[in-house]
């Protein structure tokens, strides 16, 4: 190593950090700011001077480095600085400058901005960036979906939630988060919630002895620790819970309150979509406001011409059977394929069993066992009693091209209105039938929402907005 090289000196100094030597890291960056303060210098000073607890002195290199050479991580380390020398302000404002170039990185960034709006008591912000911190799965990152149920910088944020009012639009944007799987991830106590030091602040003195650090500024408890004092940790467990529970049960009413507010709206958006032509989309509205409404009833249906035919439909469905009608809308059948194809279809009354969503589901049984030429019959059937309706025919033209059936999945699929046209999902199709090569209609791209609103999964882009324009309830958004 030589010595006089600034990056040799920066790079010394953080692997005497990371062996433990603190006081020599401390040393060695103290001299190599005197004689080299640039850029570099002063950035590796902020991220030492942040493990060494140094916050004040981090921030004053944080101030001298130039931003527009920051990486993400840099920014990360100055809005660190910033945090914890009582800056709160200039922490949040650097991490809205972040770009996120991973799943990973929006993750650290949202967590970071709820816990800075709510300091600075920007409680409606904080709620968008915290719902937000719950749209990433699959993250390497700190399990921010736990410990944002204990973290002391949101607990100002927590009281106020209940009084805290969601427009239309952020009730859209959030009102399929799985929410239920959240609650059941944090019904437990372990894997124990991480600490930092602003937690320290509310934490009983007692429990310190049980932590050492995990990373950065977080803290975990010590198995050694946990070994030889099993009451102290129980206690421990106890503070923790304590804590959470409450939040929990703000977040199951919070939850409601957004899903409510989407399923209230379920008949206008059917509305919506039918006066453009989306058929199979306004058709999922009116399922959604059937199945999750209060007291929802087929004769509290507005009459909108586009679905008159299907309307009527499915009150003889329910005239005959309400037992049979709410089996196959509610798509049981995928969760009992067999039963569904031999026992219980064949038992269904004449109306339901030869009912357009008998045929759909019947084209899904047999694509889920495997019988591809029965699931496309089912599906074209289902396309001859709903004409207007993209489900059938979208579902029966990908089977179609699989099978390399070109004409037949290009002359089916050009039965559909114009008005379907404007699908990415049709566009794809078709793009791939003319280029004579198979698609598929991937749930990873266009998802089923639980709670549809107008975009319907991504499958109509920017219907959301168009909705919210149309309605006067187009409002800003936290980002």
């Amino acid at each position: 190593m030589i010595l006089s090289e600034p990056k040799p000196k920066l790079e010394e100094a953080l692997a005497l950090l990371h062996l433990g030597l603190h006081e020599e890291s401390l040393a060695l960056i103290e001299n190599q700011l005197q004689s080299d303060p640039g850029h570099k210098t002063n950035i590796t000073a902020v991220s030492i001077f942040n493990r060494l607890e140094l916050f004040d002195r981090a921030a004053q290199c944080a101030d001298a480095t130039r931003r527009e050479l920051c990486e993400p991580e840099d920014l990360f380390q100055i809005s660190l600085a910033y945090n914890f020398a009582g800056r709160i302000r200039d922490s949040y404002e650097i991490e809205r400058s972040i770009q996120p170039l991973s799943n990973d990185i929006s993750l650290i960034r949202l967590y970071g901005l709820a816990c800075k709006a709510a300091r600075l008591g920007l409680y409606r912000e904080a709620l968008n960036h915290l719902l937000s911190c719950f749209r990433f799965h699959n993250v390497e990152s700190l399990d921010a979906h736990r410990k944002i149920f204990l973290d002391s910088e949101i607990s100002s944020l927590w009281m106020r939630i209940p009084e805290t009012p969601l427009s239309l639009r952020e009730s859209m944007r959030f009102c399929n988060l799985p929410f239920d799987e959240i609650l059941a991830l944090n019904e437990s106590i372990h894997p124990v919630r991480c600490v930092d030091y602003h937690d320290f602040d509310i934490m009983p003195k007692r429990f310190r002895p049980l932590l050492h650090p995990l990373h950065q500024t977080c803290f975990e408890v010590s198995p050694l620790q946990q070994a030889t004092r099993p009451k102290l940790y129980a206690d421990y467990l106890e503070w923790q819970q304590s804590l959470v529970t409450p939040r929990l049960e703000i977040f199951r009413d919070l939850a409601k309150r957004i899903r409510s507010s989407v399923i209230e709206k379920q008949l206008d958006f059917a509305k919506f979509q039918a006066e453009r032509g989306r058929i199979a989309c306004a058709r999922n509205h009116i399922v959604c406001h059937l199945q999750n409404s209060p007291r929802a009833s087929l004769d509290d249906i507005p009459e909108i011409p586009a679905l008159a035919s299907l309307l009527q439909e499915f009150r003889a469905q329910h005239d005959e059977s309400p037992e049979a009608f709410e089996y196959l809308i509610s798509w049981k059948c995928k969760e009992e394929p067999e039963a569904f194809l031999f026992d219980i279809l064949p038992e269904m009354p004449a109306r339901n069993r030869n009912s357009g969503y008998a045929k759909l589901a019947l084209g899904c049984t047999h694509y889920r066992l495997g019988n591809i030429h029965s699931a496309i019959d089912q599906w074209a059937a289902c396309a001859d009693l709903w004409p207007l309706d993209d489900a059938p025919v979208m579902n029966a033209t990908m089977l179609l091209s699989g099978e390399e059936r070109w004409d037949e999945a290009s002359a089916l699929i050009h039965r559909l209105p114009g008005q379907c046209m404007e699908s990415l999902l049709w566009k794809n199709a078709c793009s791939a039938i003319r280029e004579r090569r198979s698609f598929s209609i991937s749930n990873k791209i266009f998802t089923s929402p639980g709670i549809p609103t107008p975009t319907f999964g991504g499958l109509y882009s920017g219907a959301d907005e168009e909705y919210l324009a149309e309605t006067k309830n187009f409002t800003p958004i936290c980002t």
